[in-house]
């Protein structure tokens, strides 16, 4: 390993409180940053060798400015912000965390999916609006709650967190559909076991009662779930997104919500 690097955090406010100068300084030089603007990055990284940064947008035209540079560190596991084909090209290499908050962001999806079949969150708006005691019987059913026992969840997106899902649903009591991404390839001499088989998209839409997206943002993925898609769906389904906002399309999605075409989205993202 080379000893005199130049190693460069643009946004070490993301990391929290954790000691990283000791661990880097072996490399060679380390400077760190809370946070880059736009037009301070090619700047900051114009003799660096190695970048880390969790959330800073890295173009064709900084790496066209970095003539050093060797290596970019992403300090999560989404790398959609980072051009890595035009860092391929000039032979800098990328590396993210694959497996970063895998169990965070699966509890959070279940929070999400429980939320959704027993509606605490409405209970508590009734409580604190001290409208517990009124409530009628009309009312209280309009809250209903629902065993996620015999219930299907579709997910799209099976990687770390998909699977993590998938199992804890299935510990609920759920079916799992895995759905196919539209586009891409799938091998389909594989087994299938209920962590192999892939059903094609429209057939989960269909069929679901809650579909939740963990996949990364690809051409493939941008929209992926738009209002035709959610047409298909059933008017009582839930729709999670733990994955990138524009894989919803967010203006069709809120048309569907309005006009009721699904019951319900749980959103950790946005497309701003």
């Amino acid at each position: 390993m080379d000893k005199n690097l130049k190693i460069v955090f643009l946004d070490r406010i993301t990391a929290g409180p954790i000691e990283l100068k000791e661990r880097f300084l072996k490399y060679g030089e380390y400077i760190e940053y809370d946070d880059t603007d736009a037009d301070q990055i090619i700047e900051r990284i114009s003799d660096a060798d190695v970048i880390i940064t969790n959330r800073i947008k890295l173009r064709k035209e900084h790496f066209d400015k970095a003539s050093k540079l060797k290596l970019v560190l992403i300090t999560a596991t989404g790398f959609n912000h980072i051009d890595i084909k035009s860092g391929n090209e000039k032979g800098i290499k990328t590396a993210n965390v694959s497996d970063y908050s895998t169990n965070s962001v699966a509890q959070l999806a279940i929070t999400y999916l429980l939320n959704t079949l027993t509606p605490i969150t409405e209970y508590s708006k009734e409580v604190k609006n001290n409208k517990w005691l009124d409530i009628t019987i009309p009312e209280y059913q309009s809250y209903p709650v629902n065993d996620a026992e015999g219930k299907i969840l579709g997910v799209v997106g099976f990687g770390n967190i998909g699977k993590k899902v998938a199992t804890i649903a299935e510990v609920l009591g759920m079916k799992v559909m895995v759905a196919k991404i539209p586009g891409r390839n799938y091998d389909e001499n594989k087994s299938k076991n209920i962590h192999e088989k892939r059903y094609d998209l429209d057939e989960v839409l269909e069929k679901c009662d809650i579909l939740t997206l963990h996949t990364p943002l690809t051409e493939l993925t941008r929209d992926l779930i738009n209002l035709e898609r959610m047409k298909k769906m059933k008017k009582s389904s839930t729709i999670l997104n733990l994955a990138r906002g524009p894989v919803i399309n967010q203006e069709d999605l809120y048309f569907a919500l309005k006009n009721k075409i699904i019951k319900s989205a749980a959103i950790d993202v946005t497309s701003v």
